[in-house]
């Protein structure tokens, strides 16, 4: 039995499936096994100098693996990803069978040269092609997860313009709420906030799910339990580096 699990390139998916399955029971009755494919760089960064880049899919496993690649537009609205067909950018091959240690070259290009004042997003999106194999129809009550990969494609705008406001507020419920608008012509990344205390020590505060990518014109907000009367500063680590954000005061 195949089943399709698409997930993104970090995600630990192996062993959050084997979570899904313990808890509905199944680990007892099945067997869950899948393609171990490795991908590098895991972003594609495009500009009007450079609108072509390569893309290495590694087999790191013991099976033959045939992969589909296609570009999709990604777009977003009121927070919802949004996917797309696409013919502004070209990937090749678009189908490629992968043997044990080998590694396939991608090619992504721009059909035209981009002419943009906002950031243009595409995926690249790779899926494992099911293959019916001899071995599988002998064995019973196993699962065997296709992969399916997205590769995010970011076209830079002509004059690239990042600008950021964050508000970092109190509420009555004992949570630090820090809200960023994304007010630039590109997108950010926010991995990690710290709450920086007066002594200069810093404590990490936990961010739900990792990498969060904010397209321009876009707000994200991360609400976080912290201590009584934070003090300092809060300290963003984004893909520009780290930021230093006063804690306002107030309540919301």
């Amino acid at each position: 039995m195949a089943k399709l699990e698409e997930v993104p390139v970090t995600s630990t998916w192996r062993r959050r499936l084997g979570a899904l399955l313990a808890a509905a029971g199944l680990m007892t009755s099945l067997s869950v096994w899948a393609a171990d494919v490795s991908i590098m760089p895991v972003n594609v960064h495009l500009d009007r100098q450079n609108d072509r880049a390569t893309v290495q899919v590694v087999n790191n496993g013991n099976d033959v693996v045939v992969m589909q690649a296609e570009a999709i537009a990604w777009t977003r609205q009121a927070g919802q990803d949004l996917d797309a067909p696409t013919q502004e950018l070209i990937v090749n091959p678009p189908i490629f069978t992968l043997q044990p240690g080998q590694t396939q070259i991608l090619r992504l290009g721009l059909r035209r040269t981009p002419d943009l004042q906002q950031e243009a997003t595409y995926r690249m999106v790779l899926r494992e092609v099911p293959v019916a194999r001899a071995s599988e129809n002998r064995v019973s009550g196993q699962v065997r997860v296709l992969v399916a990969l997205r590769v995010p494609v970011y076209v830079a705008p002509n004059q690239v313009r990042r600008e950021q406001t964050w508000q970092v507020q109190r509420t009555a419920s004992g949570e630090t709420v820090a809200t960023v608008a994304n007010n630039g012509n590109v997108h950010m990344k926010v991995s990690e906030l710290r709450l920086a205390g007066a002594t200069g020590d810093s404590k990490v505060l936990a961010v739900s799910g990792g990498q969060s990518v904010i397209f321009p014109g876009e707000q994200r907000t991360f609400r976080i339990a912290t201590p009584s009367n934070p003090s300092g500063t809060l300290q963003v680590m984004t893909d520009q580096g780290l930021q230093h954000v006063a804690l306002g005061a107030g309540t919301q």
